[in-house]
């Protein structure tokens, strides 16, 4: 486990990095994104976050936000005392119904905030991170699926239809990465 943004970037390249903004009540958050591939954990208390691409034998999980735009790492925030895997498996099941077997990290996600900390903003400032990892769909729960402003439909699509498609934030190269070690998660 690393314990410092420095010691946990070192010699890393990411494969993908924007600028978006994001909204925080009535405060636009403006943020360099970058996307590292690899198998670390980031530095645990800067962790706020935490995402998964869903595999199932040849299909993976799609979610539409509430734009209709897809997008393939379901997950969020974490609540307080949650280690990042439940956290993981929590946000899995109210976003998408699906219980998850084996885990493996892929990615991280590292993002540092380009504007003053907005007041009452509880989260990590300015670096904080989103760990990604691989997950295999269990089993179905549809009650355990929670109405989500963000999330509108959920559900799995072939692989190799997915793979032709648009998608940012390095999504594509999440999705060929999870497709590489899947062997490796039973």
């Amino acid at each position: 486990m690393f314990n410092t943004i420095t010691d946990f970037l070192e010699g890393k390249t990411a494969v993908s990095s924007q600028t978006p903004i994001w909204q925080w009540h009535n405060h636009p958050l403006e943020l360099h994104q970058q996307l590292y591939l690899g198998h670390d954990l980031p530095p645990d208390a800067l962790s706020s976050s935490v995402r998964a691409i869903m595999l199932r034998e040849n299909e993976v999980m799609v979610i539409r936000d509430h734009q209709n735009e897809p997008y393939l790492i379901p997950g969020g925030r974490r609540e307080p005392g949650e280690t990042i895997l439940e956290t993981l498996r929590r946000e899995l099941l109210e976003e998408t119904g699906w219980s998850v077997r084996e885990t493996a990290v892929i990615a991280t996600y590292h993002f540092e905030h380009l504007a003053p900390k907005p007041p009452d903003y509880k989260y990590p400032y300015p670096h904080f991170f989103w760990p990604i990892f691989v997950a295999q769909a269990d089993q179905f729960h549809p009650e355990a699926i929670e109405e989500d402003f963000y999330v509108t439909h959920a559900s799995f699509q072939p692989i190799e239809a997915v793979l032709t498609w648009s998608f940012a934030d390095g999504q594509r190269e999440l999705l060929k990465t999870a497709l590489r070690i899947q062997r490796g998660v039973k």
